[in-house]
């Protein structure tokens, strides 16, 4: 017996709400299988990069991101803005 006979045969024995869900799941599968090289990411974009920039400490809390974004704020809108100077 093939896997679509099988799955067939075990198909008859779901309910329609599961028989969706299943059939959703293969066209997704086909979906997938359908993509060309050409719409796959290159693993030299951003998201190849994905993790790299993980502290190696435990992630800060919540007030220390707080003060650090106040202090960069800070730094930020004290430097004079060049384009005027001149």
């Amino acid at each position: 017996m093939t896997a679509a006979e099988k799955l067939y045969q075990l198909l008859q024995t779901l309910p329609e709400s599961q028989i969706n869900e299943v059939l959703h799941f293969a066209e997704f599968l086909q979906q997938k299988q359908l993509i060309s090289p050409q719409q796959v990411i290159p693993s030299g974009t951003l998201t190849g990069l994905r993790g790299i920039a993980k502290r190696p400490a435990p992630a800060p809390s919540d007030g220390e991101l707080q003060a650090e974004y106040t202090d960069y704020l800070s730094q930020k809108t004290s430097k004079p803005d060049r384009e005027n100077s001149d």
